[in-house]
């Protein structure tokens, strides 16, 4: 059974989003966030339970992740989100697509630029070397583009990621805003016929393109990224593939049997797709998955 909030205090609505927001306060006075899953027109959305998944993943992979439970509220099921502002008890927090366009001259100009692919990239990556943070990031920065790879994350924009401002100094936030991934869209139906259609696994990863937490608009090709950032940071890159290589399929195999939220299908899904992805990420930069 899930566990019910209707009655903790709501003190506010978090930041603009896509998805509806209440910043709560529970009985322990810990302050949270609790998302509800957009309403489409036609389809289906579960990605409140995407986001509980994505945080597990993130968690088996190594990243320090945003804490998720699935919870509901006056009737409504949504992720509740723990406030890592002031779990850390930061001075100051900001996105990073405010300090970019705030700090590097050209990060405006490049949102705004006709550059493709390898070209993009390359301009991105420039942007984040100009970034006065970039040295303190940079390999939790890398972490997040395997991860958003692994779970085919489709919305790491520059505004989906944070500093937090300690007295020690700036630090790299927890990740977060992970649930527009991992079929998050797809009805049963669709689930069973891509698990007993490997072409069409095969064809759903290869067509992965992310955002790369720098462009705000714009995509571009997950194996082009792969690429770019093996070949420009190295040792970054290496020690994300060699968390990649560790992750424990048997924990995350435990974690989504032990979800009586999730349907058979969503289930068997999700058993198949990240090993799959996981599997194809290796062969992509010639590795073995041993």
């Amino acid at each position: 059974m899930l566990r019910d909030v209707s009655k903790w205090e709501r003190v506010g609505y978090g930041r603009k989003s896509t998805l509806e927001k209440e910043e709560l306060i529970s009985p322990e006075k810990i302050h949270y966030l609790i998302k509800y899953p957009r309403q489409f027109k036609e389809g289906v959305s579960w990605e409140d339970i995407t986001e509980l998944i994505a945080a597990e993943i993130g968690a088996i992979f190594g990243l320090e992740m945003m804490s998720v439970e699935i919870v509901t509220r006056n009737g409504r099921r949504g992720c509740l989100l723990r406030n890592f502002v002031k779990e850390y008890d930061a001075k100051m927090t900001e996105e990073g697509g405010v300090l970019l366009s705030a700090l590097v001259d050209d990060y405006k100009e490049l949102q705004e630029s006709s550059l493709k692919d390898m070209e993009l990239i390359d301009a991105g990556f420039k942007i984040m070397k100009k970034f006065v943070y970039w040295e303190t990031i940079k390999s939790e920065f890398i972490d997040m583009q395997l991860f958003d790879i692994l779970i085919g994350n489709q919305d790491r924009h520059p505004f989906n990621w944070q500093l937090l401002f300690l007295e020690t100094g700036a630090k790299f936030s927890p990740i977060y805003d992970n649930g527009a991934s991992l079929g998050f869209r797809f009805e049963d139906e669709k689930l069973i016929q891509m698990v007993s259609n490997p072409q069409e696994m095969n064809k759903y990863t290869e067509k992965t393109r992310v955002k790369a937490g720098i462009f705000e608009k714009k995509k571009v090709k997950a194996k082009d990224l792969l690429t770019y950032i093996s070949k420009n940071f190295t040792d970054e890159f290496n020690q994300s593939i060699q968390k990649l290589v560790e992750f424990d399929l048997i924990r995350y195999s435990d974690f989504i049997q032990s979800l009586d939220i999730l349907s058979e299908a969503q289930k068997d899904w999700l058993l198949n797709i990240v090993p799959f992805r996981r599997k194809k990420i290796l062969e992509w930069i010639g590795r073995d998955d041993q």
